[in-house]
Protein backbone atom coordinates (compact mmCIF):
# COMPACT_ATOMS: atom_id res chain seq x y z
CA UNK A 1 0.00 0.00 0.00
CA UNK A 2 3.02 2.26 0.73
CA UNK A 3 4.60 1.71 -2.55
CA UNK A 4 2.06 3.61 -4.61
CA UNK A 5 2.74 6.87 -3.38
CA UNK A 6 0.52 9.72 -5.09
CA UNK A 7 2.42 12.82 -4.01
CA UNK A 8 -0.10 13.11 -0.82
CA UNK A 9 0.37 16.88 -0.60
CA UNK A 10 -1.83 17.14 -3.76
CA UNK A 11 -4.63 15.43 -1.30
CA UNK A 12 -4.42 17.78 1.05
CA UNK A 13 -4.73 20.80 -1.40
CA UNK A 14 -4.76 23.69 1.28
CA UNK A 15 -1.56 25.49 0.26
CA UNK A 16 2.33 25.94 0.90
CA UNK A 17 4.24 23.55 3.88
CA UNK A 18 5.40 25.56 7.20
CA UNK A 19 6.21 25.07 10.37
CA UNK A 20 3.81 23.14 12.68
CA UNK A 21 3.73 25.63 16.19
CA UNK A 22 2.24 23.66 19.02
CA UNK A 23 -1.32 23.88 18.76
CA UNK A 24 -1.92 21.30 21.84
CA UNK A 25 -0.41 23.79 24.47
CA UNK A 26 -2.53 26.65 22.98
CA UNK A 27 -5.62 25.02 23.05
CA UNK A 28 -8.10 23.37 19.79
CA UNK A 29 -7.84 25.90 17.31
CA UNK A 30 -10.72 26.53 15.27
CA UNK A 31 -9.99 25.35 11.78
CA UNK A 32 -13.99 25.50 10.68
CA UNK A 33 -13.86 29.29 10.76
CA UNK A 34 -10.01 29.71 9.50
CA UNK A 35 -9.30 26.41 7.34
CA UNK A 36 -6.03 28.58 5.60
CA UNK A 37 -4.15 27.47 9.01
CA UNK A 38 -4.45 24.07 8.23
CA UNK A 39 -1.15 24.15 6.15
CA UNK A 40 0.74 24.67 9.70
CA UNK A 41 -0.23 20.77 10.35
CA UNK A 42 0.74 19.21 6.67
CA UNK A 43 4.55 18.55 7.24
CA UNK A 44 3.85 16.61 10.61
CA UNK A 45 0.92 15.28 8.67
CA UNK A 46 2.94 13.89 5.69
CA UNK A 47 5.03 11.92 8.07
CA UNK A 48 2.09 11.06 10.29
CA UNK A 49 3.17 12.84 13.22
CA UNK A 50 0.10 14.65 14.35
CA UNK A 51 -0.23 14.14 18.12
CA UNK A 52 -3.70 12.65 19.38
CA UNK A 53 -4.83 16.36 20.86
CA UNK A 54 -4.26 17.29 16.92
CA UNK A 55 -6.20 14.48 15.83
CA UNK A 56 -9.09 15.06 18.61
CA UNK A 57 -9.32 18.93 17.20
CA UNK A 58 -9.37 18.49 13.62
CA UNK A 59 -12.17 15.90 14.57
CA UNK A 60 -14.06 18.67 16.40
CA UNK A 61 -13.32 21.00 13.58
CA UNK A 62 -14.65 18.42 10.80
CA UNK A 63 -18.07 17.70 12.95
CA UNK A 64 -19.09 21.80 13.78
CA UNK A 65 -18.15 22.75 10.70
CA UNK A 66 -20.88 23.66 7.78
CA UNK A 67 -19.14 24.27 4.78
CA UNK A 68 -18.49 20.85 2.93
CA UNK A 69 -15.28 22.46 1.44
CA UNK A 70 -13.80 23.31 4.86
CA UNK A 71 -14.74 19.65 5.56
CA UNK A 72 -13.22 18.19 2.92
CA UNK A 73 -10.09 20.33 3.94
CA UNK A 74 -9.91 18.85 7.61
CA UNK A 75 -10.62 15.32 6.15
CA UNK A 76 -7.74 15.18 3.93
CA UNK A 77 -5.15 16.44 6.78
CA UNK A 78 -6.55 13.15 8.98
CA UNK A 79 -6.04 10.84 5.51
CA UNK A 80 -3.05 11.99 4.61
CA UNK A 81 -1.71 11.87 8.56
CA UNK A 82 -3.32 8.18 8.73
CA UNK A 83 -2.23 6.78 5.43
CA UNK A 84 1.50 7.46 6.73
CA UNK A 85 0.96 5.05 9.53
CA UNK A 86 -1.95 2.93 9.67
CA UNK A 87 -3.68 1.83 6.38
CA UNK A 88 -7.00 0.46 8.29
CA UNK A 89 -7.15 3.94 9.79
CA UNK A 90 -7.14 5.66 6.69
CA UNK A 91 -9.25 3.22 5.33
CA UNK A 92 -11.77 3.55 7.44
CA UNK A 93 -10.96 7.89 6.96
CA UNK A 94 -11.51 7.29 3.61
CA UNK A 95 -14.80 5.70 3.68
CA UNK A 96 -16.57 8.41 5.80
CA UNK A 97 -14.70 11.16 3.49
CA UNK A 98 -16.43 9.33 0.09
CA UNK A 99 -19.70 9.12 2.49
CA UNK A 100 -20.07 12.61 4.14
CA UNK A 101 -17.70 14.93 1.69
CA UNK A 102 -17.12 13.86 -1.88
CA UNK A 103 -16.04 11.53 -4.39
CA UNK A 104 -14.36 13.73 -6.75
CA UNK A 105 -10.79 13.01 -6.26
CA UNK A 106 -9.28 10.54 -8.26
CA UNK A 107 -6.16 10.40 -5.92
CA UNK A 108 -8.54 9.37 -3.14
CA UNK A 109 -10.61 6.57 -5.35
CA UNK A 110 -7.19 5.22 -6.70
CA UNK A 111 -5.70 4.16 -3.28
CA UNK A 112 -8.61 2.97 -1.91
CA UNK A 113 -9.37 0.87 -5.11
CA UNK A 114 -5.55 -1.14 -4.11
CA UNK A 115 -6.49 -1.21 -0.90
CA UNK A 116 -9.48 -3.20 -1.04
CA UNK A 117 -7.66 -4.96 -3.66
CA UNK A 118 -5.22 -6.43 -1.29
CA UNK A 119 -7.04 -7.23 1.29
CA UNK A 120 -7.42 -10.98 2.49
CA UNK A 121 -11.16 -11.48 1.45
CA UNK A 122 -11.43 -8.37 -1.46
CA UNK A 123 -14.88 -7.07 -2.25
CA UNK A 124 -14.16 -7.08 -6.07
CA UNK A 125 -17.69 -5.87 -7.01
CA UNK A 126 -16.35 -2.43 -4.53
CA UNK A 127 -12.88 -2.61 -6.38
CA UNK A 128 -14.11 -2.27 -9.41
CA UNK A 129 -16.60 0.36 -8.19
CA UNK A 130 -13.69 2.25 -7.12
CA UNK A 131 -11.65 1.73 -10.14
CA UNK A 132 -14.23 3.45 -12.72
CA UNK A 133 -14.51 6.62 -10.21
CA UNK A 134 -10.96 7.27 -10.23
CA UNK A 135 -10.86 6.53 -14.01
CA UNK A 136 -14.14 8.87 -14.48
CA UNK A 137 -11.96 11.49 -13.13
CA UNK A 138 -8.42 10.96 -15.22
CA UNK A 139 -8.44 14.21 -17.02
CA UNK A 140 -7.76 15.38 -13.21
CA UNK A 141 -3.72 13.87 -14.14
CA UNK A 142 -1.47 14.17 -17.19
CA UNK A 143 1.58 12.71 -18.88
CA UNK A 144 3.15 9.74 -17.46
CA UNK A 145 0.97 10.22 -14.37
CA UNK A 146 -2.01 9.48 -16.43
CA UNK A 147 -0.64 6.83 -18.49
CA UNK A 148 0.51 4.79 -15.89
CA UNK A 149 -2.20 5.08 -12.89
CA UNK A 150 -4.75 4.37 -16.22
CA UNK A 151 -2.89 1.22 -16.67
CA UNK A 152 -2.62 -0.03 -13.02
CA UNK A 153 -6.93 0.67 -12.66
CA UNK A 154 -7.16 -1.15 -15.84
CA UNK A 155 -5.27 -4.04 -14.49
CA UNK A 156 -6.51 -4.24 -11.12
CA UNK A 157 -10.30 -3.81 -12.48
CA UNK A 158 -9.44 -6.47 -14.83
CA UNK A 159 -8.05 -8.82 -12.51
CA UNK A 160 -10.77 -8.17 -10.04
CA UNK A 161 -13.66 -9.03 -12.85
CA UNK A 162 -11.64 -12.11 -13.67
CA UNK A 163 -10.82 -13.04 -10.10
CA UNK A 164 -15.09 -12.68 -9.09
CA UNK A 165 -15.68 -14.72 -12.11
CA UNK A 166 -13.26 -17.25 -11.58
CA UNK A 167 -14.79 -17.62 -7.85
CA UNK A 168 -18.34 -17.61 -8.93
CA UNK A 169 -17.42 -20.88 -11.06
CA UNK A 170 -15.87 -22.60 -8.06
CA UNK A 171 -18.61 -22.22 -5.96
CA UNK A 172 -21.01 -23.72 -8.96
CA UNK A 173 -23.08 -20.64 -8.81
CA UNK A 174 -25.85 -20.60 -12.09
CA UNK A 175 -25.00 -20.63 -15.04
CA UNK A 176 -26.47 -17.20 -16.36
CA UNK A 177 -24.82 -15.96 -13.14
CA UNK A 178 -21.53 -17.09 -14.17
CA UNK A 179 -21.97 -16.52 -18.18
CA UNK A 180 -22.97 -12.21 -16.88
CA UNK A 181 -19.40 -12.60 -14.66
CA UNK A 182 -17.45 -14.11 -17.97
CA UNK A 183 -18.42 -11.95 -19.90
CA UNK A 184 -17.46 -8.88 -17.39
CA UNK A 185 -14.15 -10.26 -17.12
CA UNK A 186 -13.97 -11.01 -20.97
CA UNK A 187 -14.97 -6.99 -21.47
CA UNK A 188 -12.48 -5.57 -18.52
CA UNK A 189 -9.94 -7.33 -19.91
CA UNK A 190 -10.35 -6.17 -23.69
CA UNK A 191 -10.74 -2.73 -22.00
CA UNK A 192 -7.41 -2.74 -20.64
CA UNK A 193 -5.56 -4.33 -23.69
CA UNK A 194 -6.72 -1.65 -26.21
CA UNK A 195 -5.61 0.76 -23.57
CA UNK A 196 -2.17 -0.88 -23.46
CA UNK A 197 -1.59 -1.15 -26.89
CA UNK A 198 -2.43 2.51 -27.53
CA UNK A 199 -0.82 3.74 -24.38
CA UNK A 200 2.66 1.71 -26.01
CA UNK A 201 2.49 -0.61 -22.49
CA UNK A 202 3.20 -4.31 -22.85
CA UNK A 203 -0.41 -5.62 -23.71
CA UNK A 204 0.16 -9.29 -23.09
CA UNK A 205 -1.14 -9.89 -19.50
CA UNK A 206 -4.30 -8.29 -20.78
CA UNK A 207 -4.34 -10.27 -23.45
CA UNK A 208 -3.95 -13.94 -22.06
CA UNK A 209 -6.59 -12.87 -19.24
CA UNK A 210 -8.85 -11.61 -22.11
CA UNK A 211 -8.59 -14.78 -24.05
CA UNK A 212 -9.03 -16.88 -20.69
CA UNK A 213 -12.39 -15.13 -20.99
CA UNK A 214 -13.69 -15.73 -24.07
CA UNK A 215 -11.36 -16.22 -27.44
CA UNK A 216 -8.82 -14.68 -29.11
CA UNK A 217 -11.56 -13.61 -31.65
CA UNK A 218 -13.62 -12.43 -29.17
CA UNK A 219 -10.33 -10.06 -27.62
CA UNK A 220 -10.13 -9.19 -31.23
CA UNK A 221 -7.08 -10.94 -31.62
CA UNK A 222 -7.58 -12.53 -35.14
Amino acid sequence: MRGAQVGLSLMIGVGTLVSTPAFAAAGCYDYATDPSKLTDLEADATRGALSQDTKDCLEQNYKSATLQTTKGKISRVLLVNAYAYDTDTWAKLVQRHLDEVDRSDPNIAYLYAFYLYNREQPDYEAVMKWCDVALERRTEWTGDVLVGRVYQLERTKTYAAYQEWRDAEEAQKPENETEDLRNQAKTVAREWMDFSKSAGKDAKEAEELCISAASRPACGLD
